[in-house]
C-alpha cells in the first residue's frame, strides 16, 4: 500500500514539474540563423573557459531583487560582428527552463574547453550599458552556431 501512495507522490510531483516548465517555456518567433547573426549587436568566434552560476548583475528593468544569471567567462578567438579590443568577455545568460537562458551550451562549451573539435562556440550577444558598465547576454532566441552543426 506504501508503494502506491509513494508512486502516486512520484507521478504527482513530475506532472507538476512538467507543467509549471511548460507554462514557464521561453517563445522566440522564428527568425533564420542569419536574421539573428545581423540583429545581434556583436558576435564572437572561441571558447568557454569557466561558468558561474547564480550570479546577480544590476537590472534597470526590476525593481527590487537584482535576478540570479549564468555567467560564462569566454576566451575570444576572432570577432565576426562588432568590436570588441579583448581576449576574454563576460557573457550573461538565464537557467533555462522558461527563461531562454543557454546554460546548457555554456556548460557543454565549459566541458570541451580544451577539444579543437568540441569546443569552438560562436554567440551572438546583446549589449546593454548600465551605470556606467557594459553587459553582454545571449538568450536561445539569439544567434549561436555549436561545434556538432550549424545550429539556430
Amino acid at each position: 500500500m506504501n508503494s502506491y501512495r509513494a508512486a502516486a507522490l512520484v507521478v504527482a510531483s513530475v506532472l507538476m514539474v512538467l507543467s509549471a516548465s511548460a507554462a514557464s517555456a521561453c517563445s522566440c518567433g522564428r527568425s533564420s540563423a542569419k536574421d539573428k547573426f545581423a540583429e545581434a549587436d556583436l558576435v564572437v568566434k572561441g571558447r568557454m573557459k569557466l561558468v558561474t552560476f547564480g550570479v546577480e548583475i544590476p537590472d534597470p528593468r526590476s525593481e527590487g531583487e537584482a535576478p540570479r544569471l549564468t555567467r560564462g567567462d569566454f576566451e575570444v578567438d576572432k570577432v565576426l560582428k562588432g568590436t570588441f579590443k579583448g581576449k576574454t568577455l563576460s557573457v550573461y545568460t538565464g537557467a533555462g527552463m522558461g527563461d531562454c537562458g543557454r546554460l546548457g551550451d555554456f556548460l557543454n562549451a565549459a566541458f570541451y574547453y580544451h577539444s579543437d573539435k568540441f569546443g569552438i562556440y560562436e554567440f551572438g550577444l546583446s549589449k546593454t550599458e548600465f551605470a556606467g558598465q557594459t553587459f553582454y547576454s545571449t538568450s536561445i532566441c539569439d544567434y549561436a552556431k555549436g561545434p556538432k552543426d550549424g545550429q539556430e
